[in-house]
């Protein structure tokens, strides 16, 4: 079906990425400047409250167009939004997430409205979805397809997949994450996960400037580590 890609295909545009910009992170576990990288694609970034709550945390205009924008993060009855214009190729992220600092998500966050710049803009036009784009909190919960999802929810599945390959190259990750399990080895089939594991899983998030959840869906994904059974990775 079209706008549905094969995760190999996420995976090299994904290395593409790296390997125009940033080829070292191919070889070594580097931070991904993600405001670098969008201002290497043309795009710019703002952070507005475009949410009362964490309801809203991203969007992306693919034209010129206007959001409502909140007066504070502290939301009040009697608050009004005010209209304001963006630019196309403008990327809004909550700015709730740098109120509470909470950097990792903001990363996260920020890049997968990149991705979408990257990869869906065909998707959106032949959806007569032309100005912008909203990203709500669930749209980030999507960590694996199942049956019965909506061109949107595989979609919104793709681009946390491809967000999550830029960030964590899987090649790096690999050797990495069985390097500090002390593997003499890499296992050619998945390992099941286990609680002693997670030390080695936060030091990843750590160095590669995440949390722990998207380092862990990730293993999953690349198959290093085994799906429950009634997950599709």
């Amino acid at each position: 079906m079209k706008f549905i890609y094969p995760k190999e295909y996420l995976e090299q545009q994904a290395d593409e990425i790296n390997r125009k910009f940033y080829p070292e992170r191919l070889i070594k576990i580097i931070k991904l400047d993600v405001y670098d990288l969008l201002e290497k694609l043309g795009l710019d970034v703002e952070w507005k409250y475009i949410s009362p709550n964490d309801n809203i945390l991203g969007m992306i205009f693919f034209e010129d167009g206007c959001w409502y924008i909140w007066p504070n993060s502290d939301f009040k009855e009697e608050d009004k939004p005010r209209k304001e214009y963006f630019k196309k190729n403008t990327i809004v992220i909550n700015q709730r997430l740098l109120d509470k600092n909470e950097v990792e998500r903001e990363i996260f966050v920020c890049n997968h409205e990149t991705m979408h710049s990257v990869k869906d803009k065909a998707f959106f036009r032949s959806r007569d979805i032309k100005e912008l784009h909203i990203c709500r909190e669930n749209d980030f919960s999507k960590t694996y397809w199942y049956e019965g999802m909506s061109l949107l929810d595989i979609v919104e599945r793709q681009t946390n997949y491809l967000n999550a390959a830029v960030l964590m190259p899987r090649d790096i990750l690999k050797q990495e994450f069985f390097k500090r399990l002390r593997y003499k080895n890499i296992p050619n089939q998945p390992i099941e996960y286990k609680k002693y594991m997670s030390k080695c899983i936060k030091s990843l998030a750590d160095d590669f400037g995440l949390n722990y959840n998207p380092v862990l869906y990730r293993l999953y994904d690349l198959n290093i580590l085994k799906r429950k059974e009634n997950i599709q990775s």
